[in-house]
C-alpha cells in the first residue's frame, strides 16, 4: 500500500524542525525540538525518532504507510543513506542515519542535503513552482544551492552537484573551511558579513554597528549589520554592497553556465534581500554581455522560511516511496 504523508525533518545544529505533508504537498503539521547535538549522534537520532513518532501520531494516527526523509546540512550519500560529514554536528561522521531509523521506525526513510531539500520544496511548493530550471541558494553562516534542470533536481555522479557556494570567485581570496581558496562562501556569506564588520570596528571606523554590538565585537552577527545598513550607517552599506558584488559574480558563473529562467535566495543572510538585488543585479548586467538575457532572469526569496529544507526532506520521501 502507498504510503499516504510523508514526513520530513530538518537536521540543523541547533533545532530539528519537522513536518508531516500530504500526497498532494501540503503542510499538516510542523513542529520543532532542540537537537542537543553536543550529545552525539546517538542522542540526536534518539530525538529525532521522538519527533517522527509525534509526527506521525499527531496526524491521524501512527501508519505504517507513512515515509521519512531527512535533510541535513553537510555531505551525506544519498543513494546509500550515509551522513559522510555534518561538518556543524559533533561526531557526525559516517552515519548510517537511514539504517538506524529504519530498524528503530519500521518505516521507509530517505537522506537528502539540506539545501538540495530546500531547493525541491521551493521548486515543488514555493517560488519556483512551474519554473523548469532554477538555482537555489541559502546564505547563511555558508552558502549552499541546488540545482534544478529540466523539472529534475541535479544531483550529480556522486550526489554533490549544487555546493555552489564552493565555486572560487576570487583565486587568491581568503582561505574556505573547504580547504580551497576564494570559494563564493569565504567571500560573501554570512561569516564574511561578521568578519569584515570586526575588521572596521577594531580599525576604529565611525559606525553604528559598535553601538548595536555594545562595544562588543564578539556580540556582531549579520542581522546588526543589515539593522545598521537599513538605518543609514555607510560601513555596514558597504559591507553589504561587497557581499552583493560577489554573489552576483558567483550568479553571474551560474547564468552562463546553467541558463537558469530563476534564482532563488534562502538563509538568514537573504533575508535582507532588499540590501542585496540591486547590487546583484548591477554585477550580473556589467559582466554578461551576450548569450542570456539577463532582464528575463527572475531573482527572487524564497517563500517556505524555516521549515523549507523539512519541506524539502518530505518530499523528497515522496518522490522516493
Amino acid at each position: 500500500m502507498r504510503s499516504d504523508k510523508f514526513i520530513g525533518v530538518d537536521l540543523g545544529g541547533t533545532n530539528l524542525k519537522g513536518v508531516v505533508v500530504d500526497r498532494s504537498g501540503r503542510v499538516l503539521l510542523e513542529k520543532m525540538v532542540s537537537a542537543r547535538t553536543e550529545k552525539g549522534p546517538a542522542a540526536v537520532i534518539h530525538t529525532m525518532t521522538d519527533l517522527v513518532s509525534d509526527l506521525n501520531g499527531e496526524t491521524g494516527g501512527p501508519s505504517k504507510q507513512c515515509a521519512v526523509g531527512v535533510a541535513a546540512a553537510g555531505v551525506v550519500d544519498i543513494w546509500k543513506g550515509v551522513c559522510k560529514w555534518l561538518p556543524n554536528l559533533p561526531g557526525w561522521k559516517d552515519i548510517p542515519l537511514v539504517q538506524i531509523l529504519e530498524e528503530k521506525l519500521c518505516l521507509d526513510s530517505f537522506l537528502i542535503n539540506d539545501v538540495r531539500a530546500m531547493t525541491l520544496a521551493e521548486k515543488t511548493v514555493g517560488a519556483g513552482v512551474g519554473v523548469k530550471n532554477l538555482v537555489c541558494m541559502a546564505i547563511g553562516t555558508g552558502i549552499g544551492g541546488g540545482i534544478v534542470v529540466h523539472d529534475m533536481l541535479c544531483f550529480g555522479g556522486e550526489g554533490f552537484a549544487g555546493e555552489i557556494g564552493h565555486q572560487t570567485v576570487e583565486p587568491q581570496g581568503p582561505k574556505c573551511t573547504c580547504g580551497n581558496y576564494g570559494c563564493l562562501e569565504a567571500v560573501a556569506s554570512g561569516a564574511s558579513i561578521i568578519f569584515h564588520a570586526i575588521r572596521m570596528v577594531k580599525q576604529g571606523a565611525t559606525t553604528t554597528i559598535r553601538d548595536l554590538a555594545k562595544n562588543d565585537v564578539n556580540n556582531i552577527t549579520a542581522e546588526m549589520v543589515a539593522q545598521a545598513a537599513h538605518d543609514g550607517d555607510a560601513v555596514a552599506r558597504e559591507i553589504w554592497d561587497k557581499e552583493a558584488f560577489y554573489l552576483g559574480v558567483g550568479i553571474t558563473n551560474l547564468i552562463m553556465i546553467l541558463n537558469p529562467e530563476m534564482i532563488i535566495l534562502g538563509g538568514g543572510v537573504a533575508k535582507a534581500f532588499d540590501l542585496l538585488i540591486g547590487g546583484i543585479r548591477n554585477t550580473v548586467s556589467s559582466r554578461i554581455h551576450l548569450g542570456p538575457d539577463v532582464d528575463s532572469l527572475k531573482i527572487v526569496p524564497c517563500q517556505l522560511g524555516d521549515f523549507s529544507g523539512a519541506i524539502g526532506a518530505a518530499l523528497w520521501a515522496k518522490q522516493n516511496s
